[in-house]
């Protein structure tokens, strides 16, 4: 196993700001998770403009998921390996060259002689590339500029942007395609990431495993990414095909083995990409599971939070989205305090409180939906639930960090982006399967009492079951006209018990986060540790000691 000598050791670097590397990370950051919500805004101009199907506009959000979910966990560990600064950089070329290719991917697709909307396809999948090798390299990065002592306080910035980008976009989504073409929504990210590109030469130092051998772990590469790749395109499928369907169950069952036959080959490979010692952490495996419960119950609620907004209620775009900033702007105050509490007085009783406050949030909107819901009404609860989301995420990253050695960050970071990630694609599938049968049972009940004939009540549910609310004047016969407003209600109200229904699982979800949050090994304020090195120690010399 090779050293690293004096090209790869970075002692002789002069000492960072660790807040101007946090400050880049942040940009970074958040105009990657910008990218990932504000598509969904505009896939409908998308839809008109490239003359894309139903199917094919899914693709254009699913593709990207996709690619990003299957590489995390791999490109956490080539960054110990090969260098964090160097695969970020690398990230965010890609993330951003792509998102040229899709603002041009009409032009793109006339080209080379195929569709608009596959040339998007194909574009977004190397944004997901792109994204999956910037994003586990933030948390390592940040791992190394700080000490354990101050990490919670950094950890807080980088939650609080994590969960900004997730609630903003569909408001900077509404006025980019309100005001312009939608191609914008992908030209925006390249004067950003020239910018992050630039500022991370300037100012973010390079480090690595000092320990790691230069070697590619290419068994468990190959296993944990087509087990991650068969997981996540049954979840993404499953609502389509139905969760019972041979083909979604043979997906999940070879996911599972590839995972389990992953884990074998990385207990007994030298130097293996998942670094299974982590787990023998009792908080890193804590804070993995209310990471996956999390992200399963919180970002679950916001699509259909905003199928409820836009669809039954008839808001815009845009006042969707500022409807919804009163949670943006509380995350924004709350996470960096839940940060620097987490520091003095450890994590166990803030990520109770905020995972409480969470699930209290999410009964508090339950109960203010309804067809007379207005913004003002839902404020009270939007700021209980991102009072708890901020409250949340920098004391549940931190705990899973702290005692993780830098040398294996990156390992540790692309660990919990991937359960984080699966566990957003399992809530929006689950939630989203659970609000469509809900909607369907509820409508089909009450058109029993309609005098329709059973293929326009069935016509009627479909449309009902994918929001196409628009269209329903077009299938009721011009005989029965004066239904129309009557079956419009009915189909509101249904939408709106259902939402209830979905709800009541996410909020059953972050209570189970609750009980997980208990088990937190509480770490208050580090002692100071004997001077065993001069004062002036880099973040760079502590990542190439670390062990």
């Amino acid at each position: 196993m090779s050293t690293p000598g004096p090209a790869r050791g970075m002692a002789a670097q002069p000492a960072r700001n660790p807040w101007l590397i946090l400050m880049v990370l942040c940009l970074a950051v958040f105009m990657l998770l910008l990218d990932t919500t504000i598509v969904n805004v505009a896939q409908r101009k998308i839809q008109i403009g490239l003359g894309a199907d139903l199917a094919e506009i899914q693709w254009v959000l699913d593709s990207y998921i996709l690619a990003y979910a299957v590489l995390l966990l791999s490109f956490g560990r080539i960054g110990d390996v090969f260098g964090r600064r160097r695969l970020f950089i690398i990230g965010m070329v890609i993330f951003s060259v792509a998102s040229g290719l899709c603002g041009v991917s009409g032009w793109l697709g006339d080209f080379v002689g195929v569709s608009g909307v596959n040339a998007l396809i194909a574009a977004r999948v190397l944004q997901g590339i792109g994204g999956a090798f910037m994003m586990p390299q933030t948390l390592s990065l940040i791992a190394v500029a700080f000490p354990p002592e101050r990490r919670g306080a950094a950890m807080g910035i980088w939650g609080g942007i994590v969960a900004l980008g997730a609630v903003i976009g569909p408001v900077a989504g509404g006025l980019i395609v309100t005001n312009y073409a939608w191609e914008w929504i992908f030209l925006i990210n390249i004067p950003v990431g020239i910018a992050a590109i630039a500022l991370t030469l300037l100012i973010v130092p390079e480090s690595v495993d000092p320990h790691a051998s230069r070697r590619i772990d290419w068994g468990g590469l190959f296993l944990s990414g087509f087990g991650i790749f068969a997981v996540v395109f049954a979840l993404i499928e499953a609502n389509r095909m139905g969760w019972s369907d041979p083909f979604i169950l043979g997906l999940f069952a070879a996911g599972a083995a590839l995972l389990v036959a992953f884990v074998w080959w990385e207990k007994r490979v030298d130097d293996p990409m998942m670094k299974i010692e982590l787990f023998k952490l009792r908080n890193f495996w804590v804070g993995n599971v209310i990471t996956g419960v999390m992200a399963f119950g919180m970002f679950g609620i916001f699509f259909p939070l905003t199928l409820f907004l836009q669809g039954t209620l008839g808001f815009t775009p845009i006042r969707a989205g500022l409807s919804l900033i009163p949670m943006s702007l509380t995350i924004m105050i709350t996470a960096p305090l839940a940060g620097r509490l987490t520091d003095r007085v450890g994590a166990r009783w803030i990520l109770v409180t905020g995972l409480s406050l969470v699930t209290t949030g999410i009964l508090l909107i339950i109960m203010q939906s309804s067809l007379d819901t207005t913004w003002q009404s839902l404020f009270p609860a939007l700021l209980v639930t991102g009072a708890g989301m901020g409250l949340t995420f920098a004391p549940m990253t931190a705990a899973a960090m702290r005692e993780v050695p830098p040398r294996i960050s990156g390992s540790a970071s692309g660990i919990i982006n991937t359960t984080r990630n699966i566990g957003q694609v399992l809530g929006i599938a689950v939630l989203g399967s659970i609000l469509q049968s809900r909607v369907v049972s509820y409508v089909r009940a009450d058109l029993e009492v309609t005098p329709l004939d059973a293929a326009t009540r069935a016509e009627v549910v479909e449309l009902a079951r994918n929001s196409r609310f628009d269209e329903l004047a077009t299938i009721i016969p011009a005989g029965q006209a004066d239904l129309l407003p009557s079956i419009y209600l009915s189909i509101q109200e249904s939408s709106v018990s259902a939402l209830h229904d979905t709800f009541l699982v996410s909020a059953a979800a972050c209570l189970l986060g609750v009980g997980v949050a208990f088990m937190i090994r509480n770490h208050a304020r580090a002692p100071v540790a004997p001077q065993t090195a001069p004062a002036t120690t880099t973040p760079q010399e502590r990542a190439a000691t670390a062990d």
